[in-house]
């Protein structure tokens, strides 16, 4: 995990202010050793699908999808709207947040994703809103509370239908290392992608 840190984050900070990146190389390195082990990383596909007419869509990608939204949601209320200045560290913030998921929760599956949902609350706001990524600064926008919040339950619910995903197709289930990290960082990524992709259509029609 360290070697996998140095090589991706601390040498050049890559990945700055992307909710999950520490679990990502976490789980780097649990699939590292996982494979020198010969350790297979797909295992059973569940036989209830995503959707399944009659019965609509599964319970996992349910709570997956509302509890990674509630833990975004609820890591950057915390983070923007306490003056404490422990409460508004990301660290501290996530931890808040999936200490209130196990003692209140009961489902393991919605402890998990409030966990998870947790990291992508952790990310820097002008990253994952904006895009502005170190060294490569954008035109300042106005931050607003509800674009603010709206943003951070958008990627929660995204990295939610990820790791709904992979249990459903039987990838890394069965205690992977830094999965809920991972997840968390594909969910933020895949939102800035969207958001890129949206701004790129927007100056192509006002050109």
């Amino acid at each position: 995990t360290s070697a996998s840190y140095e090589m991706l984050i601390h040498i050049r900070n890559s990945f700055l202010g992307i909710g999950g990146r520490l679990g990502a190389t976490a789980f780097l390195a649990t699939a590292a050793v996982a494979k020198y082990q010969n350790i297979k990383f797909v295992g059973k596909k569940l036989r209830r699908g995503l959707y399944k007419s009659g019965a609509g869509l599964s319970s996992i990608l349910v709570t997956m999808v509302l509890y990674h939204a509630l833990g975004a949601f609820l890591t950057i209320f915390l983070r923007e709207s306490s003056d404490d200045a422990g409460a508004a560290d990301p660290v501290r913030s996530s931890s808040v947040v999936g200490l209130l998921g196990a003692l209140f929760l009961k489902d393991p599956t919605a402890i998990l994703a409030l966990y998870g949902g947790s990291f992508v609350g952790m990310s820097a706001p002008s990253r994952l809103m904006h895009g502005n990524a170190p060294g490569k600064p954008k035109p300042s926008k106005l931050q607003n509370a509800m674009p603010l919040f709206g943003s951070f339950t958008a990627a929660g619910a995204i990295a939610g239908l990820i790791h709904a995903v992979t249990i459903h197709s039987g990838y890394w289930n069965g205690g992977w290392g830094g999965k809920a990290g991972l997840c968390a960082f594909a969910g933020c990524w895949v939102y800035r992608g969207i958001g890129n992709a949206i701004d790129f259509a927007k100056q192509k029609g006002a050109a």
